[in-house]
């Protein structure tokens, strides 16, 4: 017999009713799967009355964003009955924005068919609001690490993360990847004769041209589900979850373009501007894939764009 077992259904249901964090129970055999209960956390978290809601599917806190990549993990992990923990950006009832952690567990009944899911929302707003003003504004890494103990996850050049971060990042998106049965997608990306590019206007030239497009990727990589990184020297890597080779093919391309059109001028290349070469993988890792196998892949793309000319990319799904 549990422990839970043992405790009064009247503490329980109150216990839960006072939980600072939102909590919703949905019904996984009713169509569209509606709400059936919300707690005073979730009132108080969202400016909805859980009378407003009941009845409802939860994904009306997602406003006219129900495109985003984690909904997808959401979707799939409600579809095979798992447990899944993704960031949402959510609406408040005054249409105020929230970014939600949302973490889902299915209940399943004696026979093992999942007949609710329990929904635990914390409101990450603080968190993430920190994050990206962190990129954006190139705040001090210092005195921001005194704060978030971020400086040792950072690059002290181009302000994006360091080749721990990315380690670190790669690990967990690729268990979530893995777990979930999602894409996992890698670049790596390079610029091209950058040693020519110092060797003709000076190390600070470079250091300038390395901060320069390391924010371009950033800014086309911002989703708290990518990871910008300098991976070393001249070279980026990103890695990100729910992107489909297509799409990172398209984002790869924009990219690569958009780097070109910025026009730095780089004579000693026969393209006469910066520009940067990219590899990369998209793809749902099985049982016995590796993280080292898919780096190696990566890199395996990135050698070959070069080998064709560089300023070009190479997907592999």
């Amino acid at each position: 017999m549990s422990l839970a077992a043992n405790i009064p259904h009247n503490l329980l249901a109150l216990a839960v009713n006072q939980s600072l964090d939102g909590i919703v129970i949905a019904d996984a055999l009713a169509a569209d799967m509606p709400l059936i209960y919300a707690n005073a956390g979730f009132e108080k978290m969202t400016g909805y009355s859980a009378a407003e809601i009941v009845g409802q599917n939860c994904r009306f806190l997602q406003g006219k964003d129900q495109n985003q990549a984690a909904v997808t993990v959401l979707r799939d992990a409600i579809r095979n009955g798992e447990n899944c923990i993704v960031i949402l950006k959510n609406y408040r009832k005054d249409g105020t924005l929230f970014w939600n952690e949302f973490n889902i567990s299915p209940v399943k009944n004696a026979a093992g068919m999942v007949t609710h899911f329990i929904g635990v929302q914390k409101d990450v707003t603080a968190r993430v609001d920190m994050l990206k003003h962190l990129r954006s504004s190139k705040l001090e890494l210092q005195k921001v690490n005194q704060q978030l103990n971020v400086l040792a996850m950072s690059d002290g050049l181009t302000g994006v993360g360091n080749r721990r971060y990315f380690n670190e990042q790669l690990q967990a998106m690729f268990s979530i990847a893995q777990r979930t049965r999602v894409p996992l997608s890698i670049l790596m990306l390079d610029l091209d004769y950058f040693k020519r590019y110092n060797d003709k206007y000076g190390h600070q030239a470079g250091d300038d041209s390395l901060i320069r497009v390391g924010g371009m990727i950033a800014e086309a990589f911002q989703r708290p589900s990518d990871a910008v990184c300098r991976y070393g020297g001249e070279e980026f890597a990103v890695v990100s979850v729910g992107m489909s080779a297509e799409e990172l093919q398209l984002h790869a391309q924009q990219l690569c373009d958009s780097v070109r059109a910025a026009e730095i001028p780089h004579a000693d290349s026969p393209h006469g501007v910066v520009t940067i070469s990219i590899g990369g993988i998209s793809r749902v890792p099985k049982s016995d894939t590796t993280t080292a196998t898919l780096l190696k892949l990566a890199d395996e793309a990135l050698y070959l764009a070069k080998g064709m000319g560089r300023n070009r990319i190479g997907i592999l799904d």
